[in-house]
């Protein structure tokens, strides 16, 4: 049988214990940007209207949907659309950031594509990521990512901070949200006169297998490649990763058949030996599905070898809204225990933050 999910009232410090131990890390999905950024339902609608248009693209995907994945739907889009990789690529770049370039001014939108590529704080001063901050509160204050860039800036430095993370979206504006906030943490103890630079980098964008990692800073790993962000400097495209981009389904397919992949090293290496707090995805990607039973599974097995086995055991955690229905919490708990993930249920995406200090003993 599953473990019960935990309700937001019955949650305790379980991060703050396992930084004593094994340590945690996050995984972020499309989730945690939604609406700044589009769901994968809205985004294969999009590309599906370059070559039907509207509304027919609606009912199109619709009907697709229940026969295909979304990224089978990709796929096809490539195929009726003709494009090769790069102008697909670029086709998806702008439909990625529709939504933030239709509600900002020009100005804003320079602003924030030059803040959203610079990827590490010293590139502003304090004042700028508060402007940053500014736009993002106004356009789209109801995002996750923002409580979990806050309590992420909160820990930054401290034996509660996350060992890394691991990110299934091809934007990095989480990455931006953390230096925000870690700038603004930090901004009391800088002269007026700061200059641009004295802030150090907090995390290491991984985007490779021979990407440079610090010791001092936290590794975010872009698991499904790095989309470069539009009308960015030149200079700031180095961390893009078109490569490794995971969207269509001939390159899962191929991810999935692959005895060795970037992507399937990183996900096993940190789920085997960190517990794992699941954001703002589905858990129903059949790759991330088999990886974390291959871990559950050995981890089972070395209990019962250790007889140190007393029934259901799990070690990740997945922070979902909890349905209506008791029966479908129940199914959606039994969808996962085999992968050693237990619910954490809230009652609102507004409750992400409280959840996170809760399971950090803050």
């Amino acid at each position: 049988m599953a473990k019960e999910g935990l309700e937001l009232n019955k949650l305790t410090n379980i991060l703050k214990d396992k930084t004593r131990t094994s340590g945690w890390a996050l995984c972020i999905g499309a989730g945690t940007s939604v609406p700044a950024f589009p769901n994968w339902g809205i985004l294969v609608e999009r590309l599906a209207a370059h070559d039907v248009g509207y509304p027919d693209a609606i009912a199109l995907i619709a009907d697709l949907a229940n026969y295909f994945s979304y990224d089978a739907l990709i796929q096809a889009a490539n195929d009726r659309l003709g494009l090769d990789a790069k102008d697909f690529a670029n086709l998806l770049i702008n439909e990625l950031y529709k939504d933030i370039k239709d509600k900002l001014t020009s100005s804003e939108w320079r602003f924030f594509t030059r803040v959203l590529s610079s990827m590490r704080v010293g590139n502003f001063k304090p004042q700028e990521w508060n402007k940053f901050l500014d736009i993002i509160r106004r356009y789209f204050g109801h995002i996750s990512a923002l409580p979990i860039a806050e309590v992420i800036a909160e820990v930054y430095e401290t034996n509660l901070a996350p060992d890394a993370i691991l990110s299934f979206n091809a934007e990095p504006l989480l990455v931006a949200l953390i230096n925000a906030f870690v700038s603004k943490r930090i901004a009391p103890s800088l002269s007026p006169i700061s200059k641009r630079g004295e802030l150090k980098a907090v995390t290491d964008i991984v985007t490779h297998g021979i990407s440079n990692r610090r010791a001092n800073r936290i590794p975010y790993y872009f698991c499904h490649g790095l989309l470069p962000v539009p009308v960015s400097p030149a200079r700031n495209q180095a961390t893009q990763s078109l490569d490794k981009l995971v969207f269509s389904e001939a390159t899962y397919l191929q991810l999935s058949n692959t005895s060795f992949s970037w992507q399937s090293s990183v996900f096993i290496d940190v789920c085997s030996s960190k517990s794992v707090l699941f954001i703002g995805v589905s858990l129903s990607d059949s790759n991330m599905r088999r990886w974390l039973s291959w871990i559950h599974a050995n981890r089972i097995q070395e209990l019962r070898e250790r007889n140190a086995y007393r029934g259901v055991s799990t070690s990740h955690y997945w922070i979902n809204k909890s349905p209506i229905s008791d029966q479908e919490r129940l199914w959606i708990e039994s969808s996962v225990a085999h992968l050693g993930v237990r619910l954490i249920w809230i009652n609102d995406w507004n409750e992400i933050g409280q959840a996170l200090r809760l399971m950090l003993g803050k």
